[in-house]
């Protein structure tokens, strides 16, 4: 009999997501981590965060920066979103995000929740500019 022996396991989600700007991007990654914790369309429009990250060097460290502040906000403020505006704009050498972020307190009575996420990992993330627009890979943990 063996002490112990390893299985294949994943306890995490691999998304993909596009976009034609960045700001579509990171609007489309965060309606994915959302989508993957709740049923979007069970969650209304009720408050609005504001989220403004600067200085952030890339595009994938913007990207990183802004889904991790999604899921702080549901961990310490109870909030989950179905829907985000983002402005990005280039500022010099770094970019700036300004996200309105729009949903409500998390109420298992009235929401279709699935997992929940607990971070964002750098396993396998990437942001690639395409001819298209943008495309992110991004694994979350559950």
């Amino acid at each position: 009999m063996k002490p112990f022996e390893f299985k294949d396991h994943t306890a995490d989600i691999l998304f993909i997501a596009r976009g034609k700007t960045l700001s579509d991007l990171c609007r489309n990654a965060g309606l994915a981590v959302m989508d993957s914790m709740v049923d979007l369309k069970s969650v209304k429009k009720k408050v609005k965060e504001k989220i403004t990250l600067s200085e952030e060097k890339n595009p994938e460290s913007l990207l990183f920066t802004f889904l991790e502040e999604l899921v702080y906000l549901k961990d310490a403020k109870s909030i989950l979103f179905s829907d985000f505006k983002i402005e990005i704009r280039e500022d010099g050498h770094s970019y700036v995000l300004e996200a309105d972020c729009f949903g409500e307190k998390i109420n298992p009575k009235t929401h279709k929740l699935r997992v929940d996420v607990k971070a964002i990992t750098l396993h396998e993330f990437y942001v690639k500019k395409t001819s298209k627009g943008y495309k992110a890979q991004v694994i979350v943990d559950i």
